[in-house]
């Protein structure tokens, strides 16, 4: 009798440590993920993070969302008022400042008018600079240039 008595509680030991080992993870195959929980299951949307308590009610099964107490709703309201403060500042600078794409997110190319115009105020520029430059240069001297004179030897700058 104690033999047997032992064998059962041996035997109810051994799968006790058998489901206690077993791992609850959950099933990640698919857009959801089902883990079980005290009355039902805990299924997680991997797609968008949203997660539901799925319980049996009269023969039906049905999931009711879980709400996030980790956000609080003044965080969300702050959130949503920086957010909206954000996209009004991206409106006013778009609006001052010059469109560089045509509608439709194209790039507009200069016309050939725009080119030239650019062009000949550079040229412009450049004959202004030019004749500054000028200006401040004297003109050649048409007298022969004499050689500088070379140091005499044995005088201050001999060694």
């Amino acid at each position: 009798m104690f033999a047997v008595r032992a064998l059962l509680i041996a035997a109810a030991s051994a799968s006790l440590t058998v489901c206690a080992a077993a791992d609850p993870a959950p099933e990640t195959k698919g857009r959801y993920t089902m883990t079980p929980v005290e009355g039902g299951f805990m299924r997680l949307d991997t797609e968008s993070g949203a997660v539901s308590l799925c319980t049996r009610k009269a023969e039906v099964w049905s999931c009711e969302p879980v709400s996030d107490k980790s956000a609080s709703n003044d965080d969300k309201v702050r959130l949503e008022a920086e957010n909206k403060d954000l996209k009004d500042r991206i409106k006013a600078l778009e609006s001052t400042s010059p469109q560089t794409q045509a509608p439709g997110g194209v790039t507009k190319l200069p016309t050939e008018k725009e080119v030239d115009e650019a062009l000949d105020y550079v040229e412009r520029m450049y004959k202004k600079f030019r004749d500054r430059i000028q200006k401040l240069d004297p003109p050649p001297s048409t007298a022969p240039a004499t050689p500088p004179a070379k140091p005499s030897e044995g005088g201050p700058g001999a060694l």
